[in-house]
């Protein structure tokens, strides 16, 4: 019997110390993420802010995001986050291009930071240069209640 719950140690302590540990962030941002966002400020340097963004919401779900406008979707696709990278990235993949951005999420405030263009170029820090790089803050969409 004392064999027997050797082996069972040894055997666990070996199948834990082979597991890769999974990075802190990547769980964490990935769940913290979904639910839905609300448009709250766009700072764009010079460029003020566009027409009907008050309106924009981002959804995002397991590795699925929608904008939308008015109630009506204006994109869709996948997204990827690196929240172990220097600076916390985030890849929008569309059918027709991928959009590199960055982020921070604190609590239930996202902000997003890319460059305007067709190639845009991941930004390096989270901050309007006045040109091409933008910021925009969302505020999560508290969910409603449901009464049983």
């Amino acid at each position: 019997m004392r064999y027997f719950a050797a082996s069972l140690l040894l055997v666990s302590f070996v199948v834990s110390s082979c597991a890769a540990p999974i990075p802190k962030g990547i769980v964490k941002d990935e769940v913290a993420i979904v639910g839905t966002w609300k448009f709250d400020k766009f700072d764009g340097g010079v460029v003020e802010t566009p027409p009907g963004f008050s309106e924009v919401t981002f959804t995002f779900q397991e590795g699925k995001y929608t904008m939308s406008a008015g109630g009506k979707t204006v994109t869709e696709g996948s997204f990827k986050l690196d929240p172990e990278a220097k600076v916390k990235t985030v890849d929008f993949i569309e059918k027709t291009r991928t959009i590199p951005a960055i982020y921070e999420l604190d609590g239930d405030t996202l902000k997003i930071c890319s460059e305007d263009g067709a190639n845009p170029v991941r930004p390096t820090e989270t901050k309007s240069d006045g040109k091409k790089i933008f910021v925009i803050t969302f505020k999560r969409v508290k969910e409603e209640k449901k009464e049983k």
